[in-house]
């Protein structure tokens, strides 16, 4: 039987993208965003994934290279990989975009798959590696998963 996990929707993305990355912005192509966000529960359901990090890394790659927004994809593109796991049991960034080694090399990561030097299963392998168990749920955390598209 298929695990429930959660997924975000377009307007909780566009949130990140608002509050982390690029205040009021709106995504240029909100078509591609819709599809990048659209993209894991697809593989889920087609390729049967069950594996949050590959779908994470799904999500990730999509946003990143669909450029719906102006700026700042591969920085909405980990917001949203990382809350996508937040919402289902696990974290990247304790701080979004801290300054540390761990941070650096989630950056790093990105511009690998964007520049084709990784596919989006390494991504996936990749964020396993780094993942740690979500310990206490934090309000903002909550505030997502409770409007989150169940599947």
């Amino acid at each position: 039987m298929a695990t429930k996990l959660r997924f975000l929707t377009v307007s909780q993305v566009q949130r990140l993208h608002a509050r982390f990355v690029v205040p009021n912005a709106v995504p240029v192509q909100p078509n591609m965003l819709e599809s990048a966000i659209h993209s894991p529960m697809n593989m889920k359901h087609y390729a049967k994934e069950e594996d949050v990090f590959q779908l994470a890394a799904n999500l990730a790659e999509k946003i990143m290279l669909n450029h719906a927004f102006q700026d700042g994809n591969k920085r909405t593109a980990l917001l949203a990989a990382d809350m996508f796991l937040k919402i289902n049991g696990f974290y990247l960034q304790k701080v979004p975009f801290a300054e540390d080694l761990n941070n650096k090399a989630l950056a790093n990561a990105h511009v690998a798959v964007v520049t084709k030097q990784w596919t989006a299963q390494q991504l996936g392998i990749y964020y396993k590696s780094v993942a740690a168990p979500l310990g206490p749920v934090t309000a903002e955390v909550m505030d997502y998963r409770s409007s989150a598209l169940e599947y």
